[in-house]
């Protein structure tokens, strides 16, 4: 009955510099990913590659879940912005997405 529960407070500079990293070094990836879907001339596998820089900072995100929950969740968070802008960009680039 002695026993106390510590709680870990979140950190949010750790969030915001997860964030930033992923959002910055993600569309560094997603100009390259956007040039390589853009000379793969298929409407299916181009938003594929678009969006592969946001789930590598997502499965990166994954695996820091432990040393810092934090600025795992800010990698998490950037890493879906990457994600769409880099899926949407990819399949534009190939000569548009049609959504008939």
């Amino acid at each position: 009955m002695g026993d106390e529960v510590t709680v870990k407070r979140f950190s949010w500079p750790s969030w915001i510099g997860g964030l930033f990293l992923s959002l910055v070094f993600g569309c560094i990836l997603n100009v390259v990913a956007g040039l390589i879907a853009a000379s793969a001339h298929s409407k299916v596998l181009s938003p594929l590659i678009g969006i592969t820089p946001g789930l590598l900072f997502g499965l990166l995100a994954f695996f820091m879940r432990n040393r810092s929950r934090a600025f795992a969740i800010g990698l998490l968070t950037g890493a879906c912005v990457v994600a769409l802008v880099g899926g949407i960009c990819g399949g534009e680039l190939s000569g548009g997405i049609d959504f008939k």
